[in-house]
C-alpha cells in the first residue's frame, strides 16, 4: 500500500515538474506542440495533454498557427507576487545575518536623484559604531551605496559624481566603496540588488571604522556584502537560468 502511495506521488510530481518545463518553454514566445515534444522529450499526447490543461488555468493561451503562449494569468500571479514583496522585509534576514557574522551595521537603500534613501537596517553591536536610521539621506557622491546604485550608469553619468574614480574597476569588483578616514572616519562597501529584469534597484551596504577594518577584514565584508545583496536579488527573481 505504502508503495502504491509513494509511486502516485511520482507521478504527481513529474507531471508538475513537465507542467513547469512546459511555461518555461513558452517564455521566449509562442511554441508549436512538435518544438515542445522535441525540448522536452514528451510523447504528442502527453505534451497536448499537459498544454491544454495549462490553458484551462489561464497559464497558457493558444493560436492554432502560431502554438503557445504565456496566458494571462501568469501576469495576474506576477503583479500579486509584485506587490506582495516588500524590499525591505525580503532584505531584513540578510541585513541581520551579515550585521551578526561581522559585528558592524548593515543598511539598504535606494536612489533618489542625487541623495541615497536608507529604507532598512541593522544595527553595530560595537561599542563605536557607524549610525544611519530609516528614512536618512546621504548624498550619492559621498557614499558606498551610491556608487553601487550608479554601478550600471552610464559612463558620463557616472563621472558626474566620481570624477576621480575608473567605473570599470568598480563594476570589476562589484562593488562600491567609500573610505574617508580623515573626515567621517567611515570604512563603508556596498554591493548592487537587482530585480528580475536585472536592473539595479536597491543596495546593500556594511560601515564600520577604521580601527575595526584592516584590509583582511575589509576583504571579508566585501564577500559578504556580494553575497547578500546577490541572494536578496535571487528572491527578487534575478539571477536564474533561463
Amino acid at each position: 500500500m505504502l508503495a502504491t502511495s509513494e509511486t502516485k506521488t511520482e507521478k504527481v510530481s513529474q507531471t508538475l515538474m513537465r507542467a513547469l518545463d512546459i511555461l518555461d518553454a513558452a517564455r521566449g514566445g509562442p511554441v508549436a506542440l512538435s518544438e515542445l515534444e522535441l525540448k522536452l522529450g514528451l510523447t504528442r499526447s502527453t505534451a497536448h495533454r499537459l498544454a491544454s490543461a495549462l490553458v484551462d488555468r489561464r497559464l497558457l493561451t493558444h493560436d492554432p498557427r502560431k502554438g503557445y503562449r504565456l496566458g494571462p494569468k501568469l501576469m495576474d500571479l506576477g503583479f500579486q507576487a509584485k506587490e506582495s514583496t516588500s524590499l525591505a522585509v525580503v532584505s531584513q534576514p540578510f541585513l541581520d545575518g551579515l550585521a551578526q557574522q561581522m559585528d558592524d551595521a548593515t543598511n539598504l537603500a535606494v536612489r533618489d536623484g542625487d541623495d541615497v534613501v536608507y529604507i532598512a537596517r541593522s544595527p553595530s553591536r560595537r561599542r563605536v559604531a557607524v549610525r544611519h536610521q530609516v528614512g536618512d539621506r546621504n548624498r550619492v557622491s559621498n557614499t558606498a551605496l551610491g556608487r553601487a546604485l550608479m554601478l550600471d550608469a552610464p559612463q558620463d553619468a557616472w563621472a558626474v559624481y566620481f570624477p576621480d574614480e575608473d567605473q570599470h574597476v568598480a563594476q570589476g569588483q562589484g562593488l562600491g566603496r567609500h573610505f574617508d578616514e580623515a573626515g567621517d572616519c567611515i570604512r563603508c562597501v556596498a554591493a548592487p540588488i537587482r530585480d528580475a529584469s536585472g536592473v539595479v534597484v536597491a543596495a546593500m551596504s556594511l560601515s564600520s571604522i577604521p580601527q575595526y577594518m584592516d584590509e583582511e577584514r575589509m576583504e571579508l565584508a566585501s564577500q559578504g556584502v556580494i553575497a547578500a545583496a546577490n541572494a536578496i536579488s535571487r528572491r527578487l527573481g534575478w539571477g536564474w537560468e533561463t
